[in-house]
């Protein structure tokens, strides 16, 4: 199945009121709701979007709603500014009530049936806990190197950081770890793997690591080394 029919097949229990050949706009059958964008090609703020949400979003179980926090507030408005050009949606930045020994946060609701229809069912992101399952979606395999970059940026910008000499990311998800590596290594990005074990959950980690001079050929697009096309 294309991209474009399963973006369509996952507003099946929404109401298309347009539809064109680059976007459908979908809302509630019932009920008040604000009309949404879903794009019918996958874009690069798209892609860097869906890679935020698999780094350090959550799809909540409780109610139709995605969360993404962070401490980076320069980050969560880059966020906030493509969820504006993807999908015609303004959602509020709200501060997280401080937490001892913890940096101040800041988290982003996202309350879009269709949004979390799109990252469920054709991004592949599971509702609830997801850290030791979640993995690369299907249609970012398979999509350009200008997409699988923009997805990189969005996992290196919420899971990456420092890691030993280079640069680096460590995740709950063996399958994540297998298959960002042959991301990094379409990007002819080489990278180095190890795991551990967390002794105090006994929970094995599995990570990744590069040299420091790739990280700035992977982040060259982004302005003043924050997120954001050039």
């Amino acid at each position: 199945m294309s991209y474009k029919q399963s973006a369509i097949n996952s507003q099946t229990n929404l109401k298309t009121i347009i539809k064109t050949k680059d976007y459908i706009i979908t809302k509630a059958k019932y009920g008040p709701s604000k009309p949404t964008n879903i794009p019918l090609k996958i874009t690069n703020e798209l892609s860097f979007f869906v890679a935020t949400i698999i780094g350090d979003g959550h799809l909540r179980k409780s109610k139709k709603q995605i969360l993404i926090e962070l401490t980076d507030m320069n980050l969560l408005k880059q966020i906030q500014k493509y969820c504006l050009q993807t999908f015609n949606r303004n959602f509020n930045i709200n501060p997280v009530k401080l937490r001892p020994n913890k940096k101040q946060s800041w988290q982003i609701p996202i309350d879009s049936l269709a949004i979390y229809n799109l990252l469920n069912q054709t991004f592949e992101i599971p509702i609830g806990k997801k850290s030791h399952i979640v993995k690369v979606p299907e249609f970012i395999k398979i999509s350009n190197k200008k997409i699988q970059k923009s997805f990189l940026q969005g996992i290196m910008l919420t899971e990456g950081g420092k890691r030993r000499r280079g640069y680096g990311l460590s995740t709950a998800s063996k399958q994540l770890q297998e298959e960002l590596s042959l991301l990094f290594t379409n990007m002819e990005i080489p990278t180095t793997k190890d795991k551990w074990t967390y002794q105090k959950y006994k929970k094995e980690y599995y990570g990744l690591i590069f040299k420091k001079e790739y990280y700035s050929f992977l982040m060259r697009e982004c302005r003043s080394g924050q997120t954001g096309y050039a």
